[in-house]
């Protein structure tokens, strides 16, 4: 059979003119269109394929406790409280460690005076804690926004320490303009946090003055309650586009 005929059988009714008339179109117009896509999406986006498309978007964050504990420890002049604890856990995504250590000055007073048995209060000074948080057994944590020590002498007191995995980490969410990639990257803590925790709490007892020298009367103070809490937070990130910027 001759290309002549071949030609002439593909174009000899009408219905098959009007078929290669719709193919030859489009063989002209989607290049044309492909080539000119990225003036019809919203602004911002780019043409871009999965979880690396640009544009947009809504970034919902959520915090939750993996694991925590606390104490409440009487503790006397000069005595040093271990926290001990592990995490190892690597199909969480942590956001940060929190430490928080709380006392105030409870127990300043002198010994039972006069016939009705009244105590002698002296005036109070609030005895010192010292928090310090040995990160050697921890594969790794966010230094330039970390507090791993801490001291306090101003009752009531509450010290809170963080030690974050994430650089330049907030809760805040909100509306983004970046790839979902580079959104969840932000928030990935890179396996850090794992491992061995431990950290020393130390009190020192700073005693009021009462009248006359020192002696039976003198402020009795030698110790207080101090209340160690600690939790590990992971964080969950939603991302939900602004705009669809999704190419069907």
């Amino acid at each position: 059979m001759s290309m002549d005929s071949i030609i002439e059988k593909w174009f000899s009714t009408r219905d098959q003119k009007i078929t290669w008339g719709i193919s030859l179109a489009f063989f002209i117009i989607f290049p044309i269109y492909f080539a000119n896509l990225t003036s019809f999406l919203p602004d911002g986006a780019v043409v871009n394929s999965g979880d690396s498309v640009a544009g947009n978007w809504n970034v919902k964050v959520t915090e939750n406790i993996e694991a925590s504990d606390s104490d409440e420890v009487n503790m006397d002049d000069g005595e040093i409280f271990e926290l001990e604890f592990t995490y190892d856990d690597m199909t969480t995504n942590l956001a940060y460690v929190e430490i928080v250590v709380k006392h105030d000055e409870l127990n300043e007073r002198g010994p039972a005076g006069g016939p009705a048995g009244q105590v002698a209060k002296w005036p109070e000074q609030c005895d010192t804690v010292d928090v310090a948080i040995d990160m050697d057994g921890v594969n790794g944590y966010v230094m330039n926004s970390s507090t791993t020590e801490s001291t306090s002498s101003n009752c009531p007191s509450e010290q809170v320490l963080r030690i974050y995995m994430v650089e330049n980490y907030s809760d805040a969410g909100g509306e983004m303009e970046s790839t979902k990639n580079e959104i969840l990257a932000m928030y990935d803590d890179g396996d850090q946090g794992r491992g061995d925790w431990f950290g020393e709490i130390t009190l020192t007892v700073n005693t009021g003055s009462g009248p006359g020298p020192s002696g039976p009367t003198a402020n009795r103070d030698n110790g207080e309650v101090v209340t160690i809490e600690w939790k590990v937070v992971s964080v969950e990130v939603e991302i939900t586009a602004v705009t669809d910027t999704t190419i069907s």
